[in-house]
């Protein structure tokens, strides 16, 4: 029963690929980081218990690399956990995508300030935000944390999504990384 579980999920992945696959902006976004970009996860790789919805940017097995926004928008979802992406940002830019950065080991002072201040109004360290669209606007370009090894990361990296209408898409369809 697991088994077709999860060759359904995988064709269900690989069928949604299909979908937009000559849709993908190329100018759109800008690389997350400001390093050479290497991967240590790809997109759809088998984990022990899930497909992997993102992809793993080796950071020179460092922490506090600046995260960049690699579009316009706004914060629309903060999660802070113990496991999981750790201190993870979801940003939804005005062309319908949905960046995720996650594993991050602090966030920008605005941001964290932000932060800090539900956390102790909840008093609760995890915490799960939603911001409105004009609470925290995010710049192209602009640092919005540094990277890390949050939650239940097994080494010092950035896990990097992009989604559209509620599905995960492969981020190196939109920049040409390299392994």
């Amino acid at each position: 029963m697991l088994r077709t579980t999860y060759i359904i999920l995988l064709g269900f992945l690989l069928s949604t690929q299909g979908i937009y696959q000559k849709n993908y902006p190329q100018n759109d976004f800008i690389s997350p980081l400001d390093i050479p970009i290497k991967l240590s996860g790809t997109f759809g790789e088998l984990r022990s218990n899930h497909f992997h919805s993102g992809i793993d940017i080796k950071t020179q097995l460092k922490e506090g690399f600046k995260i960049l926004s690699a579009a316009d928008g706004y914060i629309s979802r903060i999660k802070i956990a113990h496991g999981g992406f750790g201190k993870a940002i979801y940003i939804d830019h005005p062309n319908g995508y949905t960046t995720v950065y996650a594993h991050l080991k602090k966030f920008n002072k605005r941001i964290e300030a932000y932060i800090k201040k539900q956390q102790y109004a909840k008093e609760s360290f995890e915490i799960q935000l939603f911001p409105s669209a004009t609470t925290l606007p995010i710049s192209e370009n602009e640092i919005i944390a540094l990277s890390g090894n949050s939650g239940g990361s097994g080494g010092p990296h950035l896990h990097f999504e992009l989604w559209m209408d509620g599905y995960p898409l492969n981020p190196s369809n939109f920049f040409n990384f390299s392994d």
